[in-house]
């Protein structure tokens, strides 16, 4: 095959191009939408997927030349090994291979997912493919193709050049890297699963748990950390605090009441959290279809004795 390979930057600012495309139409089907979003929660991004799925798999087919409006403007488009255009189921599975990574990452994964199977399958997509996908993207510079090319038969070129050169062979080293990158995604759901059963895990798993058992809340997330403030003149100023976003199935994200809710489950639930300097509650509304995304939010940070003490206050008032 002689063709002359589109470089990094040109297929990266095409896909930039397509990304702005897909995202101001999530931000359109938004405006009409959004509670039917917030409704499908973490679900959400299977709408972005079919989305996109429709616009690369039927553009970058033969159906629309090979070309989505990214790489129309830069002049490039997808082949096979031939150079002849693919067909559209070919180009689905070529999109599916790349966007099955991109929208499980930043997803809503359920706490029953660390004791599953499907823990290995989320790890081996997230991780091993989608790295294996950006490392030969910056790194395989003869072919240029990256896992869901390798895996299709596929290369993007340019078609605004009569100059063609000599296709190289890939470097034998990327598939080392990539089959490691594989391998490796395996050993992460161990060491997920080890990491949960510790005391420090256990039990932010159990906060969790209590604070999901909430009726408005769809999706919390729980952190225990510590920050440092260094002045320029002084000493520095340690701060302990547990964190809480909540993700609220409807819009109350100005209501204190189940802010406090949510720190009496921190406080009843995790038996350190007494001692920490800080609890923050994050009352999130919104949603994440993966090509867009909108989110309201109010945040709530007390000492654990001003915590009680307002827990109290709105126990007396009910």
């Amino acid at each position: 095959m002689q063709r002359e390979i589109c470089g990094f930057w040109r297929r990266a600012a095409s896909f930039f191009i397509d990304i702005l495309i897909l995202g101001l139409f999530g931000i359109l089907l938004g405006l009409f939408f959004s509670q039917q979003f917030v409704v499908l929660g973490g679900w959400g991004r299977i709408v972005g997927f079919a989305i996109a799925a429709l616009y690369f798999g039927v553009l970058n087919s033969r159906i629309l030349n090979g070309q989505t409006v990214g790489k129309k403007i830069f002049g490039i488009q997808v082949v096979d090994e031939n150079g002849q255009l693919i067909d559209i189921w070919k180009s689905l599975i070529r999109y599916s291979i790349i966007g099955v990574p991109f929208f499980l990452n930043g997803a809503q994964i359920s706490a029953n997912v660390l004791h599953s199977v499907w823990l290995y399958l989320v790890a081996f997509l997230v991780f091993g493919v989608g790295l294996s996908i950006v490392y030969l993207l910056v790194f395989n510079r003869n072919t240029r193709q990256s896992l869901h090319d390798f895996l299709v038969g596929t290369y993007v070129i340019k078609i605004r050049n009569a100059e063609m050169s000599t296709l190289k062979r890939v470097w034998r080293f990327h598939y080392g890297v990539c089959a490691t990158l594989l391998v490796t995604s395996l050993c992460i759901p161990i060491l997920v699963k080890h990491l949960s059963q510790t005391e420090f895990f256990a039990e932010l798993l159990d906060v969790q748990e209590r604070v999901q058992s909430l009726p408005t809340v769809a999706h919390a997330s729980i952190s225990d950390g510590k920050t440092t403030f260094r002045p320029v003149d002084g000493d520095a100023t340690l701060t302990t605090y547990i964190k809480c976003d909540a993700l609220l199935s409807i819009d109350e994200t100005a209501n204190e009441v189940l802010a406090a809710e949510i720190a009496d489950a921190i406080l009843a639930t995790h038996t350190k959290s007494s001692e920490r300097n800080v609890i923050h509650v994050a009352l999130i509304y919104g949603y994440d279809i993966g090509i867009s995304s909108f989110w309201r939010s109010n945040s709530y940070s007390f000492s654990p004795a001003q915590w009680k003490e307002r827990i109290k206050n709105t126990s007396e008032y009910h």
